[in-house]
């Protein structure tokens, strides 16, 4: 099998299995935190932390797409990581911000669904990285030439992403632990859900590196088949948008 069938037949996998997996998968994380909350009670920080587990763990349309994509992307599995950090604390960030504004913001949040339009906004943002790099490498032919997105633009897409449908996840949390916790630690919530979600994320890019590096056994169509996914899911996810709108 010529490289060039290679790098698109691992960026069909990985893409439609992604896509499946984020379809085949109803939202499944308001129930399961719901219960979780219950039964720990007081203990709502180890809750919360395993709300956040769950959430990176489960195939979340505004997380493994971008993560499993860059990841691929990098040189080696450290930097696979860092990418995956940047755009899991990006996540936080927005995370533990709004949750300490969960009592002004919450009706708009409730009387507006956000996530086609967040969908359509990664959806188009992953396509012009993907194109972008795409275009970059076409020339490039040396594995450490390779183009891989920077991580400012990792950063952007966490942002973005952080408004998602799991966002109303942090403010119901955010919600039923105000009498506990008080305004002031409100912060808090936001703060563990992303970094539980941000370890288990990284999990996953991981086992997902490995397991691609292993099988394709050339970095160079590793990194190609990391910009196609991106360009093919973001394709996925404007047409989710799209269609859930």
């Amino acid at each position: 099998m010529r490289m060039k069938n290679k790098e698109l037949v691992f960026a069909l996998l990985i893409s439609t299995a992604l896509a499946v997996a984020i379809l085949s998968l109803p939202d499944v994380l308001q129930p399961v935190a719901k219960r979780i909350l219950t039964a720990l009670g007081f203990l709502w920080p180890v809750a919360i932390f395993a709300i956040g587990v769950v959430h990176g763990l489960k195939p979340d349309e505004h997380t493994w797409p971008i993560t499993i994509s860059y990841g691929l992307m990098q040189k080696n599995l450290r930097k696979a990581m860092l990418s995956t950090a940047v755009f899991a604390l990006a996540l936080t960030l927005v995370w533990s911000a709004l949750s300490a504004l969960t009592s002004q913001l919450f009706s708009f949040f409730r009387s507006y669904s956000l996530d086609p339009i967040v969908d359509v906004v990664v959806g188009v943002t992953m396509i012009g990285v993907a194109s972008y790099l795409v275009l970059k490498g076409k020339d490039q032919t040396e594995a450490h030439e390779e183009p891989h997105a920077d991580y400012k633009l990792i950063w952007i897409h966490g942002i973005a992403a952080a408004f998602g449908g799991d966002f109303i996840v942090v403010l119901l949390l955010t919600l039923a632990l105000f009498q506990s916790i008080g305004a002031n630690a409100g912060f808090l919530v936001g703060l563990i859900f992303g970094l539980a979600s941000w370890i288990a994320q990284s999990l996953v890019v991981a086992l997902v590196y490995k397991g691609v590096i292993k099988l394709s056994k050339d970095f160079s169509i590793m990194v190609k088949a990391g910009r196609l996914s991106l360009l093919f899911l973001g394709v996925f996810m404007i047409g989710l948008g799209i269609l859930s709108s």
